[in-house]
């Protein structure tokens, strides 16, 4: 299994205030810059202190979370993708860290792409490593080195598998498509239960 959708009830409610609260949240963010956005994609840390206001400003998501996952959010990022191209293919962070899974959350333009995963064609295949300019980390592969096996469109919150090698392909030109991810403090046991 590549990912997971999550059936949550009162979804619609907190996602009204979430992409409210985030849309404002990344138009007055101080550390946005012209440089920050001149990738296909950028990668943006949300501070520790600004977690901590989301959480005491939108406490109901996080409460979501631990219901459903029984999970704290510790990390969170957002990403924003702003040009009509299909990503690189990759895989997130260092090869050496276990961290398997995120939980991805749909903010804006969330039909406008679709989220594929593919596997090696071969058990060696050479991937080339690339960091984002907030100083995330992957690797990157040759689409001639793998095929696909899935793909999926983030309309609902999902957790992914973001050790296999997986791409955007941008389907709408309606972009800028922002999404929330969330490192879970519980990753291990929630992986074990819908991935293993």
């Amino acid at each position: 299994m590549y990912y997971k959708k999550l059936d949550i009830d009162d979804f619609q409610s907190i996602q009204k205030k979430v992409v409210e609260y985030i849309t404002k949240f990344i138009t007055d963010d101080v550390n946005v810059s012209e440089e920050k956005f001149s990738e296909k994609v950028s990668f943006n840390f949300i501070s520790d202190e600004d977690l901590r206001k989301f959480k005491e400003d939108i406490p109901e998501l996080f409460e979501c979370i631990r219901r459903e996952l029984g999970s704290e959010v510790p990390y969170m990022a957002y990403v924003y993708i702003d040009e009509v191209e299909a990503l690189a293919l990759h895989t997130d962070g260092d090869n050496s860290i276990k961290r398997r899974i995120r939980l991805h959350w749909p903010i804006l333009n969330e039909t406008s792409a679709e989220t594929v995963y593919y596997k090696r064609k071969k058990e060696n295949v050479d991937s080339i490593h690339h960091a984002f300019k907030s100083g995330v980390n992957g690797h990157q592969y040759d689409p001639d080195d793998v095929y696909e096996v899935d793909r999926y469109i983030l309309d609902v919150p999902t957790l992914n598998s973001v050790k296999e090698i997986h791409g955007v392909d941008v389907i709408s030109d309606k972009l800028p498509r922002i999404l929330l991810t969330m490192r879970l403090s519980n990753e291990e046991e929630i992986y074990q239960k819908y991935f293993n």
